[in-house]
């Protein structure tokens, strides 16, 4: 092992080469070398470093990036969040106060919060939640982005009207967001809910050749493959002549239906 030496006032440790090797992470040409740390506190003890090898380095510029597209999810959800687009009955939503009245809405609330207990935002699927008016659709919806919160993953909840709203929006100028940002913010949050599929307004005359289809192909072609809850009032056949079949093909790949059938819980006192 080499001496110690100084170079004007920096003083050089002891140093013996012990291998060279190309690393497995970085791809660089690694040069394991052993050193006696010459000064301060722990001064005398050996060390092995690898010099050249730029993991670290590369580990380090991820997290960079990492840190700078959350900030920029971070201000663009904080965007979404300044604007009513969740009406106030279902901000108080949570899975304790949704009260049940039927068999298969037992089944729906088990099954929703069993997948917000296992989710895994690289192998939960897809869920399409179908019933009638005020069986607590979107009540549920909300409840399983509520608990994923509270794990800290990403969650955006938007009905489709409000979603091409929000994209209609982004034409005007002084608009604070762009569509770029609002699609990449659907298409990067851990969970999406798209609510209300089949309410939005559709220009019939033009057949599957519209904008409201277009957009809608957008956000689901960003979607696939990432776990996404839908929520329809309308049957199979309703759905297909409102969305057309390419957009409904999208819907239901990987995608588990929940029926939920029941009496309308809004009008329990009419």
């Amino acid at each position: 092992m080499k001496g110690i030496s100084s170079v004007g006032n920096i003083v050089q440790p002891k140093q013996q080469h012990l291998e060279t090797y190309i690393c497995k992470g970085c791809g660089k040409e690694v040069n394991r070398t052993e050193m006696v740390i010459p000064i301060g506190p722990r001064k005398g003890e050996t060390i092995v470093a690898d010099l050249g090898c730029k993991c670290e380095s590369i580990r380090l510029a991820k997290q960079a990036l990492e840190q700078r597209n959350r900030s920029k999810l971070d201000r663009i959800q904080k965007e979404f969040n300044g604007n009513s687009l969740m009406n106030k009955s279902l901000q108080r939503a949570n899975f304790s106060n949704y009260k049940p009245t039927t068999p298969d809405l037992h089944a729906a609330k088990s099954k929703l919060m069993e997948y917000a207990n296992n989710f895994d935002r690289n192998e939960s699927g897809n869920i399409l939640l179908v019933g009638n008016y005020g069986t607590g659709k979107s009540h549920l919806s909300v409840a399983v982005t509520k608990e994923l919160l509270k794990k800290n993953f990403t969650c955006l909840f938007l009905s489709v009207p409000k979603l091409l709203t929000q994209i209609k929006d982004t034409y005007n100028a002084s608009n604070n967001l762009s569509e770029s940002e609002i699609l990449s913010l659907i298409e990067q949050v851990d969970l999406f809910v798209l609510d209300d599929l089949g309410t939005e307004y559709t220009n019939q005359k033009n057949g599957n050749d519209n904008w409201t289809h277009t957009k809608l192909f957008e956000v689901l072609d960003n979607r696939s493959g990432k776990p996404t809850i839908f929520t329809t009032n309308l049957s199979g056949d309703q759905l297909e002549t409102k969305l057309n079949e390419r957009n409904l093909s999208r819907v239901l790949d990987g995608t588990e239906i929940i029926k939920m059938n029941g009496p309308d819980y809004r009008r329990k006192d009419f």
